[in-house]
């Protein structure tokens, strides 16, 4: 049995059962199990008064996220921090660190949950606080099962799945047709032109160069990283100062750009994407797309009613929207999404959220701080 079909079956011997039970539980059984569930968490929650939520940066997004919860809960507070996910993982350690204990929720990547959150052992068990039906039903997932990025399936539920772009151009400077092979990227002509997301912390610099180390193989994939590093005109951390760099000419090409490019575009930035190369195909990933319940939260009942309600049809659209990201959800449009976003029929994607592929191996994590480390 393949990795994806135990997670279904985890997953499906504990959210599903009600699922698989069928015609054995009456319907008036499961609605009271839930609907009772459900009226205490809500009863609960509003005596917390508030939940505290970390997630990607932007203003589209955190308006989507506060507007949509309020609207839905208008006597929940929502508070919302954005920010990359190494640096939303580095705020939790340091203040559990120092016994503090201030966020309930992370929507974050799968690398952060893995590489940062799981080791920290800041994480809680996601599938009790899943309740309502709507969420809990795998007919409304895609694959009919609700994903988990961790080993265990218990910890890093995903929600998103898309295409991971490795690379954005200035279509005034750079023609696709030239940037649309992995290799064209070592031309003499982009010596010195091309920004790299540093690939060392988590994020898409270090999801591009994960790919590329399946794809090629250690030996070739190292080979690779040293040429591309001797090319990089910079190395950088900052997702919109990049992409900003790329629209202003300064840098033509940006190997691994942040996901916040939907939301730069949408504010009229102009660059042109490349979704994958001709001769290595794709990958998709969760990007900031997974759900973490940090233990020992202030507001575990306003957190529960968080989740469920995000996870249902109206949060994830909202989601969606103001991350132009694609949801697992079957019910959640596409028509508002960037083309580039969508897997595509017929292109062979490497799926990197997974435990054993979101991180760095051992061996590459070495070579990757040899070339890239401050």
């Amino acid at each position: 049995m393949n990795n994806r079909l135990i997670r279904a079956a985890l997953f499906l011997s504990t959210v599903g059962f009600l699922s698989l039970l069928g015609s054995n539980v009456s319907s008036a059984q499961t609605k009271a199990t839930w609907q009772e569930g459900w009226e205490k968490a809500l009863t609960e929650a509003k005596k917390d008064g508030n939940v505290v939520v970390m997630g990607p940066p932007g203003d589209l997004i955190r308006d989507a996220m506060t507007q949509g919860f309020r609207k839905a809960f208008p006597d929940i507070s929502i508070e919302y921090s954005g920010a990359r996910g190494g640096e939303l993982a580095t705020r939790v350690k340091a203040e559990r660190d120092a016994g503090i204990y201030s966020v309930d929720i992370v929507l974050s990547g799968t690398s952060t949950a893995n590489s940062y959150f799981k080791p920290m052992n800041a994480l809680d068990p996601i599938e009790p606080a899943l309740i309502l039906p709507e969420v809990t039903d795998l007919k409304y997932w895609r694959d009919n099962r609700v994903e988990f990025s961790d080993r265990s399936s218990r910890y890093n539920l995903v929600f998103t799945t898309q295409n991971n772009v490795p690379l954005i151009f200035n279509p005034a400077q750079v023609r696709a047709d030239e940037v649309d092979e992995l290799n064209n990227l070592l031309d003499h002509n982009w010596k010195g032109k091309i920004v790299v997301q540093d690939p060392i912390p988590s994020g898409t610099g270090q999801g591009v160069f994960r790919w590329l180390w399946h794809a090629l193989g250690p030996e070739k994939a190292t080979d690779y990283y040293r040429k591309i590093r001797a090319q990089a005109g910079a190395i950088d951390r900052d997702q919109r100062r990049q992409i900003e760099w790329v629209a202003q000419g300064k840098y033509p090409v940006h190997l691994g750009p942040g996901t916040i490019m939907f939301q730069l575009s949408t504010r009229g930035l102009k660059f042109g994407v490349m979704s994958e190369f001709k001769d290595l195909g794709g990958y998709v990933s969760a990007a900031f797309g997974s759900a973490m319940l940090v233990n020992k939260a202030p507001h575990p009942n306003a957190t529960t009613v968080f989740l469920n309600w995000f996870l249902t049809k109206e949060g994830q659209t909202a989601w969606s929207k103001g991350m132009g990201y694609v949801s697992r959800r079957l019910d959640v449009p596409t028509d508002h999404l960037p083309s580039y976003w969508v897997p595509k029929s017929g292109v062979k994607y490497w799926h990197g959220y997974y435990e054993e592929d979101a991180m760095l191996s051992p061996e590459q994590e070495k070579v990757l701080k040899d070339l890239f480390g401050r």
